[in-house]
C-alpha cells in the first residue's frame, strides 16, 4: 500500500514540475512599455556591400487630430518615425538603432517589409532567415518590393490611416479582395514557395507616384497629395534574386493562371464583331481555376480550366439583353478578354523562365516518377521551357442589372 502511495506522490509531482517552471520562466523577458519603440513596418536596402535597414517606429507623443485618429499630444508630431542604420549584418544593423534611439527596436507588432531592388538582385536568403531565426519578428509580414530605395517608402504620410504600416497592409488586402491584379505575399508565403520545387515567386511593388516625399504632417493637410504610395507591377524573385516585373496586366492573367482571383472587375467590347472598344464592364464574383499537366510525346501541356460567373455592371452599346444572342456574344468576348491576358502573362513568365505558375508542384504531385527523373537530371529549366499552355475559359452573365436595355438604347428609341 506504502509503495502504491509513494508512486503517486512521485507521478503528480513530475506532472507539477513543467508546470511551475513554465509559471517562473513567464517573466524572464519582461520589458516596460515605455522602453520600446513598437516599429510598424521595415525597409532593407543593399548599399556599398552592406545592409541598409530602416525602421518606421510608432510615435508615442503623436496627436491624431490631423491624421483621423484619437489621443494627445503634440498635433505638429508625426505618428511615426524612421530610423536608418547599415550594418554587415542585418542584426548588427538593428542594434545599431539603439546608438540613436531612446527605445529598444521591438518587431511583433510590424505590418510590412519593404525589399529595395538593390537588395533583391543581391539576394534575400539572408533577410528570410534572419525573419524566421529571430524571436520578435513575424512571419506573417506583408512583403512589399521598391524600385528604388525601399527606406523611402516608409517616410511618405498617408491620409485618411495614422498607422502607415497598418494603411500598406489594407491597401494590400483591399486589392486582393477587389481586384485581384496580385495577391499579397506574407512572408512565410514567400519563404514556402522559394523552397518548393517551383523555387520562384512574386511580390507586389510598392512605390511612390510623385518624386516628392511627403514626410511633414503639415503637407497631409492638403485634399490632392502630389506623391502617394500606391501599388504598381508584380516583381518576380526566382531562387533568392530578382528576375524581372510583370505589368498589372500581366500580373492579372497570372492570378488567373494560379487561381488568385477572389472578385475582379473585367472592361471587354460589347460587340466585338462591329467594334474592339471596350465599353462594357463584368464584375467577376466566382472564379475557380483548375490546371492538370498532360505529358504528350516529350514535353508538359497545361490544361487550364477557367470558370467563372458574375454581373454585368456597365454597357455602353445599343443592346437589347432580352436576346440570348447578345448575351452570348458579350460572354465569348469575356472569355477572349481573358484568354489574352493568360497567354500574356505565360509568355512574360517563360521568357523570365520563373516557375511562378507553380507548374512543378502540380507536375511533382501528379507525376512523381516522371518529377523523379527530372530531379535526378536536373533539368527542370528545360523542361519548364518546353511547356504549353491550353487554357480554356468558360464565364457566365448571371445577372445584368435593373436594365434589360443600355441607356444608349433607350436614348436613341
Amino acid at each position: 500500500m506504502n509503495t502504491r502511495i509513494h508512486l503517486r506522490q512521485v507521478f503528480c509531482l513530475a506532472l507539477c514540475l513543467p508546470l511551475l517552471s513554465a509559471l517562473l520562466s513567464g517573466c524572464w523577458d519582461d520589458r516596460e512599455l515605455n522602453e520600446l519603440g513598437i516599429t510598424s513596418g521595415s525597409a532593407y536596402d543593399w548599399e556599398n556591400n552592406q545592409w541598409k535597414a530602416t525602421y518606421q517606429v510608432i510615435n508615442p507623443s503623436s496627436g491624431a487630430s490631423g491624421m483621423g485618429g484619437s489621443g494627445g499630444g503634440s498635433t505638429s508630431s508625426p505618428p511615426f518615425l524612421t530610423f536608418t542604420v547599415k550594418g554587415n549584418t542585418i542584426m548588427e544593423a538593428i542594434e545599431r538603432t539603439n546608438l540613436t534611439s531612446t527605445r529598444e527596436m521591438f518587431f511583433s507588432h510590424s505590418r510590412i517589409t519593404v525589399i529595395g531592388e538593390s537588395l533583391a538582385k543581391h539576394g534575400i536568403n539572408q533577410l528570410l532567415d534572419m525573419f524566421l531565426r529571430k524571436q520578435d519578428a513575424r512571419e506573417t509580414v506583408y512583403v512589399f518590393i521598391a524600385k528604388g530605395d525601399a527606406g523611402d517608402i516608409l517616410d511618405q504620410l498617408m491620409q485618411m490611416t495614422k498607422n502607415q504600416g497598418a494603411g500598406i497592409q489594407l491597401m494590400i488586402e483591399q486589392e486582393s479582395r477587389l481586384l485581384s491584379y496580385y495577391p499579397g505575399t506574407r512572408l512565410f508565403e514567400l519563404a514556402m514557395a522559394l523552397s518548393s520545387e517551383s523555387g520562384a515567386a512574386t511580390l507586389p511593388e510598392i512605390l511612390l507616384t510623385g518624386p516628392e516625399i511627403m514626410d511633414e504632417t503639415s503637407e497631409t493637410g492638403i485634399t490632392d497629395l502630389p506623391s502617394r504610395l500606391a501599388l504598381g507591377r508584380l516583381g518576380v524573385i526566382k531562387g533568392e534574386k530578382f528576375a524581372g516585373w510583370l505589368n498589372q496586366r500581366q500580373a492579372f492573367g497570372l492570378s488567373f493562371l494560379t487561381d488568385n482571383i477572389k472578385t475582379a472587375t473585367i472592361a471587354f467590347a460589347s460587340r466585338p464583331q462591329t467594334s474592339d472598344k471596350l465599353d462594357a464592364s463584368f464584375v467577376l464574383q466566382n472564379s475557380t481555376t483548375t490546371v492538370r499537366p498532360v505529358w504528350t510525346k516529350d514535353h508538359y501541356i497545361m490544361d487550364v480550366d477557367i470558370k467563372g460567373s458574375g454581373i454585368l455592371s456597365e454597357l455602353g452599346s445599343v443592346m437589347d439583353l432580352n436576346d440570348r444572342a447578345a448575351i452570348t456574344e458579350m460572354e465569348d468576348s469575356l472569355e477572349q478578354q481573358v484568354l489574352e491576358l493568360v497567354n500574356a502573362s505565360w509568355s512574360e513568365v517563360k521568357k523570365l523562365g520563373a516557375d511562378v505558375t507553380g507548374f512543378a508542384v502540380r507536375i511533382h504531385r501528379s507525376d512523381r516518377k516522371r518529377w523523379k527523373q527530372i530531379e535526378k537530371e536536373k533539368s527542370w529549366e528545360s523542361v519548364f521551357q518546353e511547356i504549353e499552355i491550353r487554357p480554356h475559359v468558360s464565364f457566365q452573365i448571371e445577372r445584368t442589372g435593373l436594365s434589360n436595355k443600355s441607356f444608349k438604347s433607350v436614348q436613341q428609341e
